[in-house]
């Protein structure tokens, strides 16, 4: 039976061959903003996200339904007009609704914490 310094060092080489191989027990935790799915509120990829398009003031309207944001005046079509309104009695309409809803999300930046919440929980190795 080996003895308990023989397996320690046993222990010891397996963390060693673990590492080499880029496994670690130690995993730290990574900021959101870092992390590669991370869409920051408001940018293009959120846009997209959402699957709105920014119109061009040369791009040929006529065929998409648009809107114009009151707050910053660009104007927008959705990716999709089509497929997810089907559905609906007036899909038309349905879709009007759910550009403007696409844009104030985009705009609307992040929620805020409702008064009274307690702070949010952060990992150890966060703060």
């Amino acid at each position: 039976m080996a003895t308990n310094k023989e397996l320690e060092a046993q222990v010891k080489a397996l963390y060693a061959a673990l590492e080499r191989n880029g496994i670690t027990l130690e995993q730290k935790a990574v900021p959101d903003t870092e992390r590669g799915d991370y869409i920051e509120l408001g940018s293009p990829k959120h846009a997209t996200f959402l699957g709105l398009v920014e119109v061009e003031d040369a791009e040929d309207t006529e065929d998409y339904i648009i809107f114009q944001s009151p707050t910053t005046g660009k104007t927008y079509r959705l990716e999709d007009e089509v497929t997810e309104f089907m559905r609906y009695p007036d899909p038309e309409k349905a879709a009007r609704l759910v550009l403007r809803q696409k844009i104030s999300s985009l705009e609307s930046g992040p929620p805020s914490p409702p008064t009274g919440s307690p702070p949010l929980w952060q990992p150890r190795d966060m703060m």
